[in-house]
């Protein structure tokens, strides 16, 4: 019989169904047909991505916040297994935390301070 998943493996599974989704809203924007355009080179024009940036800014702020989280969320979960005790543990949540928190006002701040064209 197999156990419950931690709540750590919980997270991993959540996140990356929320990755599978938010990467495929993200691949969809660079489809040609939709900005009325040839080539996939040409969704890359400043004008279509900073239009992206203003309409979809929140859907790449939950990408760059859910794969962040994922990613470091995967490290913290190989860390634990090396079971070095209470404050091991301890240190490695609060790297994970502190981390987590910095690069995610870093994207907040790429996205948000996005200037007018």
């Amino acid at each position: 019989m197999a156990g419950k998943a931690s709540n750590i493996q919980l997270w991993q599974y959540i996140t990356a169904i929320m990755l599978i989704f938010l990467l495929g809203y993200h691949l969809v924007q660079r489809l040609p047909w939709l900005y009325n355009v040839s080539t996939y080179d040409q969704t890359l024009t400043s004008a279509i991505v900073y239009h992206q940036y203003r309409v979809g800014g929140w859907a790449l702020l939950l990408l760059a916040y859910v794969a962040l989280f994922h990613g470091l969320n995967g490290v913290r979960n190989m860390l634990f297994e090396l079971h070095q005790g209470r404050i091991y543990n301890t240190v490695i949540n609060v790297l994970f935390w502190i981390v987590f928190i910095v690069f995610s006002i870093i994207a907040t701040v790429t996205v948000a301070k996005l200037p007018p064209i």
